[in-house]
């Protein structure tokens, strides 16, 4: 090999090193905008979760005038009678109603509440989920999953007045 080959060879090596050190770079950061996409995806996905939950927590409250949300993140249905509850694990349009069940449908029953209090957690909560319940389907629903009875056994109930297949939030 005379001089003039091997001082091309050595430039084209310098050369290949270079590139491969520029392919590398690029890799990583070919490797880092996809971490990065995956982030912004999740975080758009919980901020679309958020969204819809904000919108479910504003349907319930328009069912029910004068409700507001107070500091401890529950929904006061009620006021007078003080009946709310909790806004901490509830996703969806399927967990509020299930923590209405849980929580409030001992306040739609006789013998419970007055029947201002009876008749107005009622209405607002069959305009809710657009469907017209008995007098029987509130004892019911108190008897078998009030006061945070049988979790599974609600999130069942729900989905059935809500027409929610099983498996579907």
């Amino acid at each position: 090999m005379n001089y003039e080959t091997g001082f091309q060879l050595g430039v084209m090596d310098a050369r290949l090193k270079k590139m491969r050190k520029q392919r590398d770079e690029y890799k990583k950061q070919r490797d880092e905008l996809i971490g990065d996409i995956a982030e912004v995806k999740r975080k758009a996905k919980a901020f679309d979760e958020i969204d819809n939950l904000i919108y479910e927590v504003f349907e319930m409250m328009n069912c029910f005038k004068f409700s507001f949300i107070n500091e401890n993140k529950e929904l006061i249905l009620d006021s007078e009678s003080n009946i709310f509850f909790s806004l901490k694990d509830c996703a969806n349009k399927l967990d509020l109603v299930v923590k209405f069940i849980h929580w409030v449908s001992r306040s739609c029953i006789e013998n419970m509440s007055p029947e201002r209090t009876q008749v107005f957690l009622q209405t607002g909560f069959e305009l809710y989920i657009g469907k017209h319940l008995t007098k029987k389907d509130y004892e019911y629903m108190y008897t078998c999953f009030g006061n945070g009875l049988n979790s599974d056994g609600a999130y069942s109930y729900a989905r059935r007045l809500l027409n929610i297949p099983e498996g579907i939030q």
